[in-house]
Parts: C-alpha cells; sequence; structure tokens
C-alpha cells in the first residue's frame, strides 16, 4: 500500500508537472503569435536591413525555440536576439521587473555597481544599504565596494568592455549594425546585460580596473547578491535626469561674445508655436551679435519630433530635406495588442488620418518634406560644429545628417547611435498576453535626403574624436565644447 501510494505521488507529479508545461508551451506561442503579428502589421519598413526571407527564417526558428519551455529570461533573451537582427533602434523588447527579479535571484552579481559613461565602463558608489549585499565570503566585513569609486574599468574575467558589449549586442537593438546606440541602452543596466551574455559560473572573477590614482590593478571578486539599493539610486537619478530633459526643448547662449551654443537634449517637445518663436529669437540673438560660429550639441538625444523647422535658418525654403511616411497606417483591427491610452498611440492615429488625407487630396508626394518659409535675414551662414555620441539618435542623428552634409558642419565627439539615412519610428507598446513583456513597434519610416550607400556607418565618423573619460559633467561639457570650437580654426 505504500508502495501504491508514492507510485501515485509520482504520477500526480509527472502529471501537474506535464499539464503545467503544456500550459506553458500554449502561453509561449500564444505570445508568438501576438508577436508575429504585430510586428509583421505595425513595423513601418520591417525588412529595412535585413531581408524578408532571412525575417522569416529567423520568426520560424524562434517560434521552434518556444516550442521548449522557457523561463522568463530565457524568452526575454529569445525575442531581445530576435528584434535586435532587425537593426531598427527604436524597435525593442523591455526590460521588466519579472524579469530583473529572476536574474537577483541567480544572485551571480559582482558586488559593485558599474556603468557607462560613452565606452568607458566606471564604478559607482556603493550606498550603506548595500553593505550587507556586498558581503562576500573573502570580506565578511561587507561595506563599501572593493574597488574605488570612480574606477575604470578595463576588463571583467579577461574579457575586455568592446569584447563583452560585442555579445551584450546580441539582446539591444542599433541601428544599421552600428554598436553605438547600443553602448547608449546598456549604460545603466550593464551587469543586468553582462549576466544574459556571460553568466557567472566560477566561485571569483578577475576584474582589471585603473584607479583614480592611475594604478592598474586586478583583483578577484566574488559573485553573490547585486547592490540592488545603489543600483535603483542611479537608476532613478538617471530617470529623473531623463524626465527634466523631457519637460524643455532646448536651450541657447551666447559663449565670450563669440560663439553662439545650441544644447539639445531631446526633441520630445521641440515642436509647435513656443519652440517657432524660441528657434527666432536665438537665430536673431545670432545676427545682432554678428556671430558667425556656432555649435549644435546633440549628446545623449535620442530624438522626437523631427527638426524641419530648425535646418530651415540653416539651408532657407524650398530644399528637399527627405520623406516621412506612415508605412503601416491605423487600422482597427490591428491595434488589437497595442496599448491605446497614450500620447504616442494617439499622435500615430492622428497622423495616418492626415496622410490618408493628404492622399486623396493628391499633396502626400510619398511623404517628401520641402523646408518652409524662413526670414531669410535669420539664415546661419557661418561655420558650424556639431557635437554627436551614443546617445544622438532618430531625429537628432538625421539633423546631425542635414547640418553635415546641407550646411557643411563638421562633426566632433563619437560617431551618432542612430541612422543618418534612415529608421522606423512613432514607437507604439505592445503587451504580449501571457508574459507580459512589452515590445516597441515603430509603424512610421523616415528618409534623409541622402541616397543610400554600401556603408551608412561611414558617413557619422567624427572629424575630431573626443573619448576621453571625464566623470564630472561640468568638466565634461568644457572638453567637448572646447573639442567643437577648436575646429573653427582649421
Amino acid at each position: 500500500m505504500k508502495h501504491s501510494y508514492s507510485y501515485f505521488l509520482i504520477a500526480g507529479f509527472l502529471l501537474l508537472t506535464s499539464l503545467r508545461y503544456s500550459d506553458t508551451i500554449i502561453s509561449q506561442q500564444e505570445d508568438f503569435r501576438v508577436f508575429r503579428t504585430v510586428l509583421e502589421s505595425k513595423e513601418g519598413t520591417l525588412n529595412m536591413h535585413l531581408s524578408s526571407d532571412s525575417i522569416s527564417y529567423y520568426l520560424d526558428q524562434l517560434q521552434v525555440e518556444l516550442s521548449d519551455d522557457k523561463s522568463n529570461m530565457e524568452e526575454f533573451k529569445l525575442y531581445s536576439e530576435m528584434i535586435a537582427r532587425l537593426d531598427c533602434g527604436h524597435t525593442q523588447v523591455l526590460n521588466n521587473r519579472k524579469i530583473q527579479s529572476e536574474w537577483l535571484l541567480e544572485q551571480k552579481a559582482l558586488p559593485i555597481d558599474m556603468y557607462l559613461i560613452g565606452r568607458h565602463l566606471v564604478v559607482g558608489e556603493i550606498i550603506q544599504d548595500d553593505y550587507e549585499n556586498t558581503i562576500r565570503d573573502n570580506d565578511l566585513s561587507g561595506g563599501p565596494s572593493e574597488i574605488p569609486v570612480g574606477s575604470e574599468i578595463l576588463s571583467i574575467d579577461k574579457k575586455t568592455v568592446p569584447e563583452m558589449m560585442q555579445e551584450m549586442g546580441k539582446y539591444l537593438s542599433g541601428d544599421e549594425g552600428a554598436m553605438g546606440f547600443k553602448y547608449y541602452q546598456a549604460a545603466e543596466l550593464f551587469e543586468f546585460y553582462r549576466h544574459l551574455a556571460f553568466p557567472i559560473s566560477k566561485d571569483s572573477v578577475a576584474v582589471t580596473y585603473v584607479s583614480p590614482k592611475s594604478d592598474t590593478v586586478t583583483r578577484y571578486l566574488q559573485p553573490g547578491k547585486a547592490p540592488i539599493h545603489s543600483m535603483n539610486r542611479r537608476l532613478m537619478q538617471a530617470s529623473e535626469r531623463y524626465v527634466k530633459n523631457e519637460g524643455n526643448f532646448g536651450k541657447f547662449k551666447i559663449v565670450n561674445n563669440k560663439y553662439g551654443y545650441f544644447r539639445f537634449t531631446t526633441f520630445a517637445q521641440s515642436s509647435g508655436t513656443e519652440y517657432e518663436a524660441f528657434l527666432h529669437e536665438s537665430f536673431q540673438k545670432l545676427k545682432k551679435n554678428n556671430i558667425d560660429e556656432l555649435v549644435v550639441d546633440l549628446r545623449g538625444n535620442t530624438g522626437g519630433v523631427m527638426q524641419y523647422d530648425f535646418i530651415k535658418y540653416f539651408v532657407g525654403e524650398g530644399v528637399n530635406i527627405g520623406r516621412y511616411v506612415i508605412a503601416k497606417p491605423f487600422k482597427g483591427l490591428d491595434n488589437k495588442y497595442i496599448k491605446k491610452m497614450n500620447l504616442p498611440f494617439i499622435r500615430y492615429a492622428f497622423l495616418s488620418w492626415s496622410q490618408k488625407r493628404s492622399v486623396r487630396n493628391g499633396t502626400f508626394n510619398n511623404g517628401t518634406v520641402f523646408t518652409e518659409a524662413v526670414d531669410n535675414d535669420l539664415r546661419f551662414k557661418g561655420k558650424i560644429s556639431v557635437i554627436t555620441d551614443e546617445g544622438t539618435f532618430s531625429s537628432a542623428a538625421i539633423l546631425a545628417c542635414h547640418l553635415k552634409t546641407l550646411a557643411k558642419a563638421k562633426i566632433v565627439g563619437r560617431p551618432a547611435g542612430g541612422s543618418f539615412y534612415s529608421g522606423n519610428a512613432g514607437t507604439l507598446l505592445v503587451k504580449l498576453p501571457e508574459s507580459g513583456l512589452l515590445i516597441s513597434v515603430n509603424p512610421n519610416t523616415f528618409y534623409s535626403h541622402l541616397t543610400p550607400v554600401a556603408d551608412p556607418l561611414e558617413i557619422r565618423e567624427p572629424d575630431v574624436y573626443v573619448n576621453a573619460l571625464n566623470i564630472d559633467e561640468k568638466e565634461r561639457n568644457k572638453l567637448y565644447f572646447k573639442a567643437a570650437v577648436a575646429l573653427f580654426n582649421d
């Protein structure tokens, strides 16, 4: 009787496991069906950088992979790798608490906080709430990080930062196969994405770094709990900066009575009558003060509204500056899985309606955009330096393109993260019904005035490359500005 009872316990466990497994596979396949449906019906130009045959092949492979039971993190990795292959940086799989929790529960993190400044990996501060989380077998006292704050990490487990990013980049979206925007996205979550690419299986890991005293040191650190409170504080500060930047449409000033300086951290709000008044007033100041050397700083500007109003002050009226098309217009049935109670969706619906009206009226012209009227007395005809980096993306990258190719501007900094040629935009969010994963899809397609070329990355290369590490933001700003104005003497 005892043996029979044990048998039924085992049989019951297997039955329950089998049912759970079956339900999991059904859920995974339903999520995949929604994912494929939305991707094909809502992504503006799906085959912009990858052939339709290749996309179909990889989607079929993803469906096969999801026919086995996967953890939340495994699903995240599979979807992220699929999306990253499209080479459209706007289109992404978004991290969520469920994925983060699975990572944290594995307790395979290093006892330090780290983040990227440009392409440099820097050690952050460990706050007191994390002292217990940094305790390891070889350091029972816990406390602040074993690596000094402000140190630059050169390698982890004998892999350099570029080598790590190459593998981490499989789960991060970029434009045209470039790594720049992937660095930008990994900046605040480096350890998480490093874990996806290189899960730790060793008892200790070699970390080589340059200390603030310029000493090169190698230390062995044990994996364990992540310093989550320190990471959260840094993420909160980054979020607050982002929200603050989103609330303004740019700043302008005249420096040393000699240089004009625009600083655009975002183009999210950069349109409308108030913005046009800001531009008009700024170019009036340039004219009044006889300024003929201008710096346009686009570092960390991930885009927003296309800057057709801005570029007209350099090129004048009636110049072809590209195309903007709602490639996948609003259709009721296609929007079933799209999150609708947000401004981007409302804007998408309005733009779709507006484009349909233009098509009916015969004024659409395939979305071609020409610059509008501008006061010719305010046109800027002097020298221009544009500062770009990994975060210069979307409409900010297209503005850099316009200034370089139409206004003879020179580029300073590092290659822009976004394309100078084309991209998908107009982000809509899709929530997969079973896993809850959020996917961003982009129904609009924009093009610059340029003809596509075999190597789309060459044009992004700066005239002067600036990559020095400077942790202090004010000092970093001075460094880039100094490099930008130095170009005016060439």
